[in-house]
Formats: structure tokens, C-alpha cells, sequence
């Protein structure tokens, strides 16, 4: 309600005096340039904050399936939301060009997108957060990807993560529905943005070519290795070389889910060859062994990887500034 929000930000504020934090919402910056950078943005409170909120996320789905709770009324709006946006695509058709990436035409997409966002992030947010779309309007642009370049990449990913990370701050949601947030909002921008690249044709961001575990994600890898840890619906990781078993598994597991969209889009390539890391990751023994490599390798390929943070953005909520030990 209007007043249990008007509550729970006068608390964030009064945290925020007491632990010597920001009290006024501000436009997020870019602060990583260098590689040095890097360094510090490890010791950052934004980096701390990140990492633990990732990791909860996963730990939220162990061992379970997609299909899992129903929306959660605190997350129906953020839902319609992001089912307008599919609705954009469908009005806002492909142009005809002669280049195979970088459909033109998302650019007119993007164009809607920022000329509503202030007004969709007021229908989305109570009245007394709305001095926080100052911070929260950077994250939601940059989540869907570039529209200068036309692409798509983890940063964007990123972005989309750290805008849900920005509405638990404000206390949108708790740990109590982490595993909705997953299943229910961060599952539904993943089928939107498979629309989105394959409609508009996105560049992959920043690709390693087939050297990265996907041309545009990584967190569904993330937390769909979780979904299947001690799970009796697989008994290893080489089970995503079936494709009895994958098209079975796709619709209730993000880690088959994925799979079967790389083999789709990817058709009449042999998997060791268009997807050699996660044909690797195949070989690995068990999915707790997956779960816990794909948090190391999140930090390894995402979060340290210069190309991809640089276009990280700090405000008030996602801070750079040193944490405290």
C-alpha cells in the first residue's frame, strides 16, 4: 500500500543517514574506466551487494522448476510491464535491409520505450518512490540493449539485474520472494529479449564468438544449473546433449530452456561446435559442481571482464563507494 511504502522508504532514508549513505536519489554515472578500475569496483559496496543478491537468487532455485509459484501480486505490474513491451515488437515490425544484424527498426522500439518510461515506471512504483525513477529510469533503459550500436549483451543483462536489485533497495520485495522474482520476472525479460534479438536481428555485445557460454546471456545459465542441482529430473550434465530430454525439460527448466533456444537459433551446427564452453561444462560430473562454477565464471566473464563493466552504472543505491568490512 501507498502507506506501508511511505514507511518503508522513510526507513531506507533513516538507514541511510545512520550508515552515512546517500539520502537523495541521483542520475547513475559510469565510474569504470581503466582496468585499475576494476580493482576498486571489487572493494565497492556495489559489487558486494551484487554478488550476495546473485547468489541468493540461485540458492532461491535449487532444486526447483520453473513452473514453481504463481505471480506474486507484488510483482504483477512489473509483469504487465514487460508484457507491453512484447506488444511494441508486435507493432513495431522489422524493417526491410540488406544487413543480416542490426535491424533498424529497434531503434523506432527503443525510441517508445524512452519516450514511456517515466510515466511506466510511475504506474509501476508507489507515489512516494517516484524521486527514485531519477536512479531506477538508467537501469531499465540500458537492460533491453544499445540503440546506438543495435546489440545485446551480459552488460544489458546486467542492467535488468541491477534494476531488481534497485527495487528491492526501495523495498519493493524481500528475500521471501526471491524465487518468484526469478521464476515469474526474470524469466518473462529473458523470453521478451529472445523476441527482441531475434526480431530485431541484435548484434551479440561484446561477443567472443563461440567462445562465450552464449552470444547474449549468462544468469539463466546461472540459475537454471541451480534449478537442477539434486534434481531426479537429470542425472548429469551430459543430459543436455539429449534432445529428447532437452525438448522435454525446456519449458520448466531455464538451463534446457536454454539449450534448446542455442540449438534452435543454431540449427544444423553441431553443438561442440557452435557452443564448445558449455559443451565442456557437460563433462563436469555433477550440477552442484555447474552451480558453483558458474558464479566463479560469472565474476571471471561479467563482472571483471573490462569490455562488459565499464558499462556499469552507480548511483545511490548501487554505490561505488568502498564497502566497509
Amino acid at each position: 500500500t501507498q502507506s506501508t511504502w511511505g514507511y518503508i522508504l522513510n526507513q531506507k532514508m533513516e538507514e541511510g543517514r545512520e550508515r552515512n549513505l546517500p539520502t537523495a536519489f541521483q542520475v547513475p554515472q559510469k565510474r569504470i574506466v581503466t582496468e585499475k578500475d576494476i580493482e576498486t569496483f571489487k572493494r565497492s559496496k556495489a559489487f558486494k551487494l551484487y554478488l550476495q543478491f546473485i547468489y541468493d537468487l540461485q540458492k532461491s532455485v535449487e532444486s526447483k522448476g520453473t513452473t514453481g509459484p504463481t505471480v506474486a501480486p507484488k510483482f504483477e505490474k512489473l509483469i504487465a510491464f514487460l508484457d507491453q513491451l512484447e506488444e511494441w515488437v508486435a507493432e513495431i515490425p522489422p524493417l526491410e535491409q540488406p544487413m543480416r544484424f542490426g535491424n533498424k527498426a529497434f531503434r523506432t522500439w527503443h525510441e517508445r520505450l524512452q519516450a514511456n518510461v517515466d510515466r511506466e515506471l510511475q504506474e509501476l512504483l508507489p507515489r512516494e518512490a517516484h524521486p527514485a525513477i531519477e536512479e531506477l529510469r538508467t537501469y531499465l533503459l540500458d537492460s533491453f540493449g544499445s540503440y546506438d550500436r543495435i546489440d545485446y549483451g551480459t552488460g544489458h543483462e546486467l542492467a535488468f539485474a541491477l534494476f531488481l536489485l534497485c527495487l528491492r533497495e526501495l523495498g519493493l520485495y524481500g528475500k521471501e520472494d526471491y524465487e518468484n522474482l526469478v521464476r515469474r520476472v526474470f524469466f518473462r525479460y529473458i523470453a521478451l529479449m529472445r523476441k527482441i534479438q531475434l526480431t530485431y536481428k541484435l548484434e551479440p555485445a561484446g561477443s567472443h564468438g563461440v567462445w562465450g557460454i552464449d552470444d547474449y546471456h549468462f544468469l539463466p545459465f546461472l540459475f537454471g544449473a541451480a534449478e537442477l542441482v539434486n534434481n531426479p529430473v537429470t542425472s548429469s550434465p551430459d543430459d543436455i546433449h539429449s534432445e529428447s530430454l532437452t525438448d522435454k525439460l525446456s519449458g520448466e527448466y531455464m538451463y534446457f530452456s536454454c539449450i534448446k533456444f542455442i540449438r534452435e537459433v543454431k540449427k544444423g551446427v553441431p553443438f561442440g561446435e557452435s557452443s564448445p564452453i558449455l559443451n565442456d561444462i557437460s563433462a563436469t560430473p555433477t550440477w552442484t559442481k555447474v552451480a558453483q562454477g558458474m558464479i566463479k565464471m560469472y565474476q571471471g566473464e561479467v563482472l571483471f571482464k573490462h569490455p562488459v563493466i565499464k558499462h556499469m552504472y552507480f548511483g545511490s543505491l548501487i554505490s561505488f563507494d568502498e564497502a566497509t568490512a
